[in-house]
């Protein structure tokens, strides 16, 4: 009987560390597929952050190449490197067509509705409005950058590096929407200044009133300019403000001093855009004169 009891107490300590291996075994099998997973899962998220900083760091130099552009530019440049471009292709993409890269560089200095937000400039709407508050003012060069649209690293022999809007184009300003809030004075004061090549002042014209288009085609006329600059200001110190767009009649785009950056680079699977809003000041020779 002691033997029989001693044969069955054997057979079930081996039953058991018997099923204490399988188990063991199932859960290491568990372990090594969840952990095969996840370094799976590792792999691919390496891969998408590699493409996304990649794609991300592309495009900030793209960035960084189009602010410094814009510092070194007049007013109303605008310019576009697409991928097809030699200086995309021969730098940025050779080697690099498994990942399918795609480039977007766009520089937009001239804008249908010059509005609050440059961003939105395709309508006048009311909530996207220029608002000048008491005493602040808007100021348009009233030419452009002659290598708009151009080679980038054109030479220009002539030394003439901006386009003069002519004198129609520049009549065809107007206030789009033109309204006051908060009060029932409503007229501006415009001004009209006028450098040559040496930025030397050759003239000031000032004057009062609602209708740019009246103040323009009485002033611009019968005037040598050079550089252009035309600026319109909220003259009252109280709670008056002025809403409004720019535009001309026949939606000829309008150089301006704020400029719009977008830049768009595509790499394996990431996809990556910025934009920035670049403003320049007004300049320091107009500025004792607009506080006056």
């Amino acid at each position: 009987m002691k033997k029989l009891l001693a044969k069955i107490r054997n057979k079930k300590l081996r039953g058991n560390i018997s099923l204490l291996v399988i188990l063991i075994l199932l859960a290491s099998s568990v372990i090594s597929l969840l952990s095969i997973n996840q370094i799976q899962r590792l792999i691919t998220y390496g891969n998408m952050t590699f493409n996304y900083f990649r794609a991300f760091y592309i495009a900030k130099a793209g960035t960084e190449l189009w602010l410094t552009e814009v510092y070194n530019r007049w007013d109303g440049f605008n310019h576009e490197i697409l991928s097809g471009s030699a200086i995309v292709t021969w730098n940025l993409l050779s080697g690099y067509e498994w990942f399918e890269p795609n480039f977007h560089m766009n520089i937009t200095w001239s804008f249908l509705y010059l509005t609050e937000d440059i961003r939105k400039s395709d309508e006048c709407s009311s909530w996207n409005k220029i608002k000048l508050g008491s005493w602040e003012w808007i100021m348009l060069s009233l030419f452009s950058d002659k290598l708009s649209n151009k080679n980038i690293y054109q030479i220009l022999w002539d030394g003439t590096w901006i386009i003069k809007l002519s004198n129609d184009s520049i009549e065809r300003l107007e206030l789009e929407g033109n309204e006051w809030k908060w009060g029932s004075i409503n007229y501006f004061t415009f001004w009209l200044f006028d450098y040559n090549d040496a930025w030397e002042m050759n003239n000031i014209v000032v004057s009062t009133g609602t209708d740019l288009w009246a103040f323009l085609s009485i002033n611009i006329e019968d005037m040598a300019w050079d550089h252009r600059y035309l600026t319109i200001k909220n003259p009252w110190t109280g709670d008056e403000v002025a809403e409004f767009c720019i535009t001309m009649d026949n939606n000829e785009l309008i150089p301006y001093s704020d400029s719009l950056i977008t830049v768009f680079w595509h790499y394996g699977d990431m996809e990556v855009g910025l934009q920035s809003i670049v403003k320049k000041w007004v300049p320091d020779w107009t500025l004792n004169v607009l506080w006056e």
